[in-house]
């Protein structure tokens, strides 16, 4: 049975708030006409860390139509961590801070056991500048940006930070009127971005998948609509707004995608209703050693997709399986791409050892630079038992 990752589903979380007597608003709660929000960054490489952890609590504020003004950041490191690359997360996340005119004003950091990763906590205040508004049964959907960008940057491509982040289209768009509410598209995609607002609304909402812009670069698995596509918005706006005007004088881009139904819950997508959103395979690559990096992040899916592949069992050694992916021209065990560990047997079942690093597998290594001498398309190795 795989492991289960991500949020808690919404609808739960919100029947254990209201039962703790709290009223949460989504994306950010207010607190006296300020709005909070608070986000971890994890799985993500060293050096964007702060970034993401900055943009995701920022972005949620700016989704709730405010303005962020001040942050903390709580950094849990792991035993060992080195106090340089400490320093160093921590500065890019005040300069993160400056660009946006976001004070720096508290935070935590410390080495600690069981933690695997960095995690970068982060919160953000800042003072709403308008409200948002229910949305109506016949209000137009948008999305603002596009689907699978995310997913395009964890398999490698080379895609810019400034589509990786919201923030900079929330706040354009607190000025657009006829708009009534923002959410960011994070865990769940597109798909987990209409739900929430589904959910939390108790509206329906149908799509049309044809009016849905998809990144160039993203791969094709799965349903796209559940692609990771941080640095989207869904906007709903009233009916026959044409929202699309202004995104296109503010130079942001923006399709039409469907519209807001009768009361309840649930997305319709040409026909069919989603009530849940169907996980995609790329979480396996949120690891700082795979997102972003093409042949770590390669390594990464396939071994999750042959965990759950029937019968391998009987193909593995009993010193265990590794998948190396070289770099193009490799020439040096550090240019290929394999599990640290293992894919190992154990009375239940195989288990993945290890997360994808360069040069984690001497022998597959050697193996693939050889035989790219004679064949450089043959970039990727797997040892079975014959």
């Amino acid at each position: 049975m795989p492991v289960e990752v991500g949020k808690l589903s919404l609808a739960a979380v919100l029947r254990e708030l209201a039962e703790a007597g709290l009223k949460p608003e989504l994306d950010a709660n207010e607190i006296d006409g300020l709005l909070a929000a608070v986000n971890p960054a994890v799985g993500v490489p060293d050096e964007l860390l702060s970034f993401f952890a900055f943009h995701y609590s920022a972005s949620n504020v700016a989704a709730a139509f405010g303005k962020p003004e001040f942050a903390l950041l709580d950094l849990v490191l792991p035993p060992g961590y080195p106090k340089e690359k400490a320093f160093s997360i921590i500065r890019s996340f005040a300069s993160e801070c400056r660009r946006y005119g976001v004070r720096l004003v508290g935070g935590h950091t410390g080495r600690y056991e069981g933690a695997e990763y960095p995690i970068a906590s982060s919160t953000v205040v800042g003072r709403r500048v308008r409200s948002r508004r229910p949305p109506a049964e016949g209000d137009d959907v948008y999305l603002v940006g596009v689907v699978g960008a995310e997913a395009a940057w964890l398999m490698g491509a080379g895609v810019e930070l400034e589509e990786l982040t919201p923030l900079p289209k929330a706040l354009k768009l607190h000025s657009a009127e006829p708009l009534k509410l923002l959410h960011d598209v994070s865990e769940g995609g597109l798909l987990g971005a209409l739900l929430e607002v589904s959910t939390f609304y108790r509206c329906t909402i149908t799509v049309e998948r044809g009016r849905v812009p998809v990144h160039s670069r993203a791969p094709r698995l799965g349903e796209l609509l559940s692609l990771p596509s941080y640095g989207a918005l869904v906007a709903v706006a009233e009916k026959g707004s044409r929202l699309e005007e202004f995104c296109s004088r503010e130079g942001l881009e923006c399709s039409w995608i469907g519209r807001v139904g009768r009361a309840g819950v649930g997305v319709k997508v040409d026909g069919v209703v989603f009530s849940e959103v169907p996980p995609s395979e790329l979480v396996a690559l949120y690891a700082p050693s795979a997102a972003g990096r093409e042949e770590a992040a390669a390594v990464a899916l396939t071994a999750s997709r042959l965990l759950r592949l029937r019968g391998l069992e009987s193909f593995v050694p009993e010193v265990g399986m590794n998948i190396a992916y070289a770099k193009p021209g490799a020439t040096a065990e550090s240019d290929v791409a394999a599990i640290e560990g293992r894919i190992v047997r154990t009375p239940r079942g195989l288990r993945l050892c290890g997360k994808p690093a360069y040069g984690a597998s001497r022998h597959l290594a050697r193996v693939l630079v050889e035989a790219m001498k004679r064949d450089p398309r043959r970039r990727a190795a797997v040892n079975l038992k014959p």
